[in-house]
């Protein structure tokens, strides 16, 4: 607490004369926070023991505070209004006014005509949206309307990022995508943690809203195979993100002391769920989240918490959910490429579920990021599979299917090109090395090549460096030469 102090106000590019203050608590200090807590306590007592608010089973859930905003919960109007007149009498007590102008009123459900709801006699105004703690309210109970406001979020944060300069012509991919998930995606999905179940068309929705997020922040075109461009940079579905969230979410209530409401919620709930006859089965949090534990195999941790009591800690589950989420993503990128034709050639290049070699080859040696850039273009084209017809180089005339392979393998004009490249190739030791890569066919040589990894065979973390920038450099150089 602070005495004997001087103040002034700067408004409108003047200064007021200074005055005294005699007396006073700074604005977030400790005494501060105190000070609410001693007020604030009183108030929430008067509320709860009304008898008029929302309750859970035998849990009173009236009045949920962040900070200093408060939410009252009522079933009615007329409850509302007790709970509200509680509010203005203690704030005459205290010396102070709310904001009627701030508050709002949101009825959720059917649309019902009644009473306003006065504080210091103005009606509170009542609304459709509102945001409560950086969460947007809805009164209509559906969420596709919450579903397209956050793809418009996502869309015009990530554009926003990438005109300050967060753009691949500009960063590695691998930089723009962390810029990405830590100020686009909390930003956008905030309080995803709390979402019911989705309908297909908003997942859909939200699944085609992050194929356009991770084009753009590669520099793809935008007709790009998604289940191609998503592992190149190591992004899973936008689904198992809100997953995620939520089993993180779980996992911070199991660890809260067993006094606290929402641990009192969940357990409840868990216990509705578990011995109701089904009524409510499709609806509520606790009901999505048991669905999220079987679809990732994690039933068993929150089975022995409802047994035992015991639960992982914080950084233990953390780890579980990232691993049980990552496996059933790449089981299921693993399923649909091998039953798409399109992915044939696709699937040989790229193997594990992680940014591409070319992208982190090129956070090393930054003044390859171009030529990376080309090399994950061509991994994602879609080729015909030997179905398409043979072409005249007009180079060499010779008839090719591939141009880049021609190009790397058999186009006499890239002779001398070709001749350099072997040369850094043999360069890299061992021998045996260059021997595997020329029993190759030249198909095999060249997603090989584009796959900038030595798969079946082992070499230093070096020698495999000097590779990966050679592949990223040589192919790029075939192909420019080649078009001119």
């Amino acid at each position: 607490m602070y005495s004997d102090l001087t103040s002034a106000v700067f408004s409108g590019g003047k200064l007021s004369n200074w005055f005294k203050l005699h007396r006073g608590v700074r604005q977030g200090s400790l005494l501060s926070a105190k000070l609410y807590l001693i007020f604030i306590n009183d108030l929430i007592d008067k509320l709860e023991s009304c008898q008029q608010a929302a309750f859970i089973h035998d849990l009173n859930t009236s009045t949920p505070v962040q900070a200093d905003d408060i939410s009252i919960i009522a079933t009615d109007r007329q409850s509302s209004q007790v709970m509200v007149k509680i509010c203005e009498d203690n704030s005459i007590r205290w010396s102070f006014a709310f904001s009627a102008g701030k508050s709002q009123l949101l009825h959720f459900g059917k649309s019902t005509t009644g009473t306003d709801v006065l504080l210091y006699n103005e009606p509170i105004s009542t609304v459709k949206t509102a945001k409560h703690c950086g969460i947007e309210l809805y009164t209509c109970l559906k969420s596709m309307e919450r579903t397209i406001d956050i793809c418009r979020t996502l869309r015009t944060t990530v554009i926003s990022l990438i005109r300050l300069g967060v753009h691949p012509a500009i960063l590695n991919p691998i930089v723009c995508s962390k810029f990405v998930k830590q100020v686009c995606y909390p930003k956008a999905l905030y309080g995803c943690e709390l979402w019911g179940k989705l309908t297909s068309t908003e997942w859909l929705m939200l699944e085609r809203t992050q194929h356009y997020v991770c084009k753009n922040t590669q520099g793809l075109p935008r007709r790009t195979q998604s289940d191609m461009c998503l592992p190149m940079i190591g992004w899973f579905s936008i689904e198992s993100y809100v997953d995620e969230k939520k089993l993180l979410f779980l996992g911070r209530i199991c660890n809260l002391p067993c006094e606290s409401v929402s641990f009192r919620i969940l357990i409840r709930r868990v216990n509705d769920f578990k011995y109701n006859d089904g009524s409510h089965s499709n609806l509520g949090f606790t009901v999505d989240i048991m669905n999220i534990l079987q679809k990732y195999d994690s039933s068993t941790y929150f089975d022995d918490f409802c047994e035992t009591g015991l639960f992982p800690s914080p950084l233990v589950w953390g780890s579980i959910v990232k691993t049980a989420v990552a496996a059933f993503e790449i089981v299921n990128w693993t399923r649909r490429i091998n039953i798409d034709e399109d992915f044939v050639a696709f699937k040989t290049i790229k193997k594990a579920f992680a940014p591409h070699s070319a992208w982190t080859i090129a956070l090393k040696h930054p003044n390859l990021r171009k030529q990376a850039h080309y090399l994950i273009s061509v991994c994602c084209l879609v080729r015909d599979n030997g179905n398409g017809q043979y072409i005249l180089c007009d180079r060499c005339g010779r008839m090719f299917l591939d141009p880049l392979v021609h190009a790397i393998a058999s186009c006499d004009y890239l002779d001398e090109t070709r001749d350099n490249f072997l040369c850094e190739i043999i360069n890299i030791n061992p021998i045996t090395f260059s021997i595997f890569l020329a029993n190759m066919s030249d198909e095999e040589l060249f997603y090989y090549l584009l796959s900038c990894n030595s798969d079946n065979f082992p070499l230093e973390t070096d020698q495999l460096e000097t590779f990966q920038a050679i592949c990223v450099r040589f192919i790029y150089t075939f192909e420019t030469l080649l078009q001119d």
